[in-house]
């Protein structure tokens, strides 16, 4: 295996984000991935409920069978040591590979921490059970080899799920079969073969779409340490509910803050607003069924079950926390109430969210931890490698046009020119003689000559149309296989990372992998 790193297409916020300018630090508390940030942060005092989260997530993750270097890293959280984190929505059997990536960001980053600076900071991956958006988590993108395309696979496709996904019960026999679909396409790989009957035991054993998802995660990463946090639980919803209160009573402060900080931050970095909201509450209510965002105005507050007061809702809170969850904005306040972060990771959208949120943070007094873009990953295995070395090809945002520019270097090689010049010639004579024919005779039967030379003129441009398909069909090995190789690095111009499901690809050590904001590429198997 080789492990190569590539400057990437970056937009220029992330390429200032990643070159550490100070003004786009500012809106990051000026902090950076370095020793004296490190030891800023790490420094802080704890949380006083720190033991108490520490033992619900023990809990709740015993019944997935804790490894000893889980329980070890459950014990560091509950002394305080602080944590590396990152988050996700539940994506189908993990889906899309970057779910991974995070993960794997978050484990290559604790280890840099505790080998360069001393630090035994804890691996958390939040799972965002309180979400609802089920379009952008029930499927997942394989590459059919067969047919050489991109094939999409889905569990109930035209199912709508308006509650929390953390509520959400899924159908065994329908999960059962979608990952026999996703397996068909990518069963050669060791981890499937020897998995599969293990997963379709999780399918029977859990219930809850984020509980397997959870499964899932542990399955592969708990010998790792990873802790895994079900944000949708309620006993944590429990702990959160002091946490809730301070956001409910103090939500317009928030909102002026966010939307303030929202515009300072898009002037300096010159980008336009990321997070899009009508509320001003920046809470939701009504996970179970239907998730409604809270809006307040001079009646009072607009909730799933009508308008209410506000001692009305704080009752509610007390009574049924888990029916209350965060939106974009309160969500990032929520984790670093709950946890004592060290380092944030993210994806590029989610790292200017917490720009935008800076004044948010200062309002309620929550330190920001330090903020990383997490690591992007792609593979490039052995096949792959051929066909790009044939064809002069290197990863580059410029991939797409440079399989059209070679494309069209193949066709234009094949094609006869001298050929298609005579059939022209041929058309040009044949309309200047339908010309003659037409000027000498009577104006009544122009129509006919007239349709008759359409007729010709169709019938030359189907000759060429059929020439060129020929000279194409003569090329349709080359030309799968350039289209091959963007579709499978590149599939319609994301990622590789971002449309595919990651056991289309070999498992990664994080030990063979140092913290990066280049893409790395993973060659050779």
């Amino acid at each position: 295996m080789e492990i190569e790193c590539l400057d990437f297409a970056q937009d220029e916020f992330t390429q200032r984000f990643n070159g550490r300018e100070q003004d786009v630090l500012s809106f990051y508390e000026d902090l950076s991935y370095d020793a004296e940030s490190l030891k800023e942060v790490w420094e802080r005092p704890a949380h006083p409920h720190t033991e108490a989260l520490a033992d619900i997530i023990e809990e709740e993750m015993a019944r997935y069978g804790l490894s000893g270097a889980q329980r070890e890293n459950l014990e560091r959280l509950r002394q305080g040591s602080r944590v590396v984190i990152g988050g996700q929505q539940a994506g189908l059997f993990m889906s899309p590979s970057y779910i991974v990536h995070k993960i794997i960001t978050l484990l290559v980053m604790v280890e840099e921490v505790r080998e360069s600076h001393g630090y035994q900071a804890v691996p958390v991956f939040w799972i965002a059970g309180e979400d609802h958006d089920f379009d952008e988590v029930n499927h997942t993108h394989v590459y059919d080899q067969a047919h050489r395309r991109r094939r999409k696979i889905a569990y109930k496709p035209n199912l709508t799920v308006p509650m929390s996904l953390g509520f959400y019960k899924y159908d065994r026999g329908d999960m059962k079969a979608t990952l026999d679909a996703v397996v068909e396409e990518c069963g050669d790989s060791g981890f499937l073969r020897s998995r599969k009957a293990a997963i379709m035991e999780m399918i029977d054993t859990h219930e809850y779409w984020t509980e397997l998802f959870h499964a899932l995660v542990h399955d592969v990463f708990s010998e790792e340490g990873l802790i895994i946090f079900n944000a949708h639980s309620s006993a944590v919803r429990r702990l959160e509910v002091p946490m809730f209160k301070e956001m409910l009573e103090r939500h317009d402060e928030i909102d002026q803050a966010f939307r303030s900080g929202q515009a300072a931050f898009g002037a300096a970095c010159s980008l336009p607003p990321m997070i899009e909201t009508d509320t001003n509450v920046h809470l939701f209510t009504g996970s179970e069924e239907n998730r409604t965002l809270l809006v307040h105005d001079a009646d009072g507050f607009a909730t799933d079950k009508g308008v209410v007061s506000k001692d009305e809702l704080l009752a509610r809170l007390e009574e049924a926390p888990e029916t209350f969850s965060n939106n974009v904005v309160t969500r990032p306040l929520m984790q670093e109430m709950l946890f004592n972060t060290l380092i944030f990771a993210g994806g590029g959208a989610e790292v200017k969210y917490w720009g935008e949120l800076h004044e948010a943070f200062r309002k309620m007094e929550v330190p920001m931890p330090i903020v990383v873009k997490r690591m992007e990953i792609i593979h490039e295995d052995m096949r792959l490698r051929k066909l790009m070395d044939k064809y002069d090809l290197e990863v580059s945002h410029r991939l797409h046009e440079d399989v059209e520019r070679k494309k069209k270097e193949l066709l234009d090689d094949a094609t006869d020119a001298s050929f298609l010049k005579e059939v022209d010639d041929m058309q040009t004579r044949l309309e200047r003689d339908y010309d003659a024919v037409e000027a000498a005779s009577e104006r009544t039967h122009r129509h006919l000559i007239e349709a008759n030379l359409k007729a010709h003129r169709k019938q030359f441009d189907y000759l060429k149309r059929r020439y060129q398909l020929e000279v194409r069909r003569t090329l349709r090995h080359q030309l799968n296989d350039l289209e091959e190789v963007a579709e499978r690095i590149l599939p319609g111009g994301s990622l590789q990372e971002r449309i595919y499901h990651p056991w289309m690809f070999p498992g990664i050590d994080p030990s063979t992998l140092s913290y990066t904001t280049k893409l790395t590429i993973i060659k050779g198997v």
